[in-house]
């Protein structure tokens, strides 16, 4: 006898969203569901608990009859505050066309959409584009199991990657704190914390590499995923209206030039200014440490604290503001619009 369970996943905010209406054209293969006035709930690096309740101990999708609960989620208080309740999956409606592999319409009790590849502001369609069959189930599969697999990790330099410094290119590894590195609008600034960590260079923690003159680089260079690269020229005034942005160099991959490449094991290296900082790395320009929330979660206790130690006005408790990233970053559905030639 199959008796009941509950299960418990995670989504990020950018793959929730409301919406304000939908509705239905067509009939059978042809079906189209379009959602009116869409809008996430939160950004990429927001993290959310899913609670499905009422679900049968053998389910493997979400399905009619089940409960789900939306919760916010936090390294500081994991069980967080509900954000919407008793949602039901009907997959049943639109002929069929409501859920899919990798997204699921809500009507009741909340006008939701949970869609794994992103939601898009405005108006999102399904059915022809994604072309499935009818009364398809979003699959337990596609969600986040713990909060830790969306835990962006800390950005980072790969070791042998060659800093720009007063004493010229040095490799990152043999940098110290108090050595002065060059920074884009500041001058030679003092590093004033450094570390390091190894990584099975595999899935999330795997590194991405850059071809050598993809970014003004003279030789290939390597980076964590999410370790922010600068963007300028026309590409950023045209699309953004700034002179530079960053972007997460997961965000710029092609295949081809910009690519991930695993490796059993990877040395990462990160470093901290008085401020969030543009350095030049092998000739490419890229952020230094930035330790906003994410990034501090991501440090091991003794690394987290001595950072809090080092910057309390900026990190710490008595900090008065959220700190600012030194430009404006892209977000994955921004960094589409970017084109590297």
């Amino acid at each position: 006898m199959t008796g009941l369970a509950t299960f418990e996943y995670y989504l990020t905010g950018d793959q929730i969203g409301t919406y304000g209406s939908a509705s239905g054209q067509g009939n059978g293969m042809q079906m189209v569901v379009t959602l009116t006035n869409v809008q996430a709930i939160g950004s990429s690096t927001d993290i959310y608990r899913i609670v499905v309740t009422q679900a049968n101990s053998s389910d493997t999708s979400l399905r009619n009859g089940q409960w789900v609960s939306i919760y916010s989620w936090s390294e500081s208080n994991p069980s967080g505050r509900l954000v919407y309740s008793q949602l039901n999956p009907q997959d049943d409606m639109f002929q069929g066309r409501a859920s899919g592999v990798n997204y699921q319409v809500f009507s009741y009790s909340s006008n939701l959409v949970i869609d794994l590849r992103g939601v898009t502001p405005g108006t999102m369609t399904y059915g022809v584009e994604q072309n499935e069959a009818l009364n398809m189930r979003m699959p337990f599969t596609g969600f986040a199991t713990t909060p830790q697999e969306l835990l962006p990790p800390t950005p980072c330099f790969l070791s042998g990657t060659r800093i720009l410094t007063r004493r010229g290119l040095v490799t990152v590894e043999a940098l110290q704190v108090g050595d002065r590195v060059w920074t884009r609008g500041h001058g030679m600034q003092r590093i004033r914390w450094i570390g390091s960590a190894p990584a099975a260079g595999i899935a999330h923690l795997a590194p991405v590499r850059f071809d050598a003159g993809v970014l003004g680089n003279d030789r290939p260079v390597w980076l964590s995923q999410q370790h922010r690269v600068l963007i300028s020229g026309w590409q950023a005034q045209l699309n953004f209206g700034a002179d530079e942005v960053l972007v997460a160099a997961v965000h710029l991959v092609d295949g081809e030039r910009i690519r991930i490449e695993s490796r059993p094991l990877v040395q990462y290296w990160h470093m901290a200014f008085a401020q969030h900082e543009i350095i030049c790395a092998e000739g490419m320009l890229a952020e230094s440490l930035f330790p906003g929330p994410m990034a501090l979660g991501s440090l091991v206790p003794e690394a987290r604290a001595e950072i809090l130690a080092l910057f309390p006005d900026y990190f710490g408790d008595s900090a008065r503001e959220t700190p600012q990233t030194t430009r404006q970053c892209l977000n994955r559905r921004e960094a589409r619009l970017v084109h590297l030639v």
